[in-house]
């Protein structure tokens, strides 16, 4: 990573491996930065781990890992349980991490989403989403960066959040 200096970062993703990199990403999530927007690291590794790992990625910068990434299609009942029945059925939803604390900033998390989107583009994904809380700040300035725009407010577990969506194929 060149976060000193001018010279662009190569930002990559790479093939989940969950021998190889539960570990580190369960370390991430008991940062302080990470374990805010995604609860409970023991749950969290949990949903991981049960996840299909053709669906995740851990995003590198120069070849080093900095973080992780995955992607679902919800069921209407998920999508019902949080208030969201009236997004479209084929949505795409993605979850996504910067764990190591020195990667925040620099737009690596845009750029791994915008990698990320032309893949579920190739794949024939026509709309893909995101949750934030609304006082994630940064995630939110890092959506908006990615081309990712408002489809409405909803509450979950008592904390303001905002649905974002995207089509894969337009332009940031």
């Amino acid at each position: 990573m060149h976060p000193d200096n001018n010279q662009a970062s190569a930002v990559e993703l790479s093939s989940f491996n969950p021998k190889g990199d539960l570990p580190m990403v369960e370390k991430w999530l008991r940062y302080p930065h990470v374990a805010r927007w995604w609860g409970n690291p023991k749950e969290a590794i949990a949903a991981i781990r049960n996840h299909d790992t053709l669906a995740s990625a851990i995003i590198l910068v120069d070849s080093t890992p900095i973080g992780y990434l995955c992607w679902q299609t919800p069921t209407h009942k998920e999508l019902a349980d949080t208030g969201l029945a009236d997004l479209p059925a084929d949505l795409v939803d993605i979850d996504i991490m910067i764990g190591e604390p020195s990667a925040l900033g620099h737009g690596y998390g845009p750029e791994a989403l915008s990698q990320l989107l032309a893949k579920l583009r190739d794949d024939g994904v026509q709309i893909v989403g995101m949750a934030t809380a609304e006082s994630n700040q940064r995630a939110r300035k890092a959506f908006k960066k990615a081309g990712f725009r408002l489809f409405r407010t909803f509450t979950e577990s008592g904390e303001q959040m905002r649905y974002l969506t995207r089509e894969p194929d337009t332009a940031a």
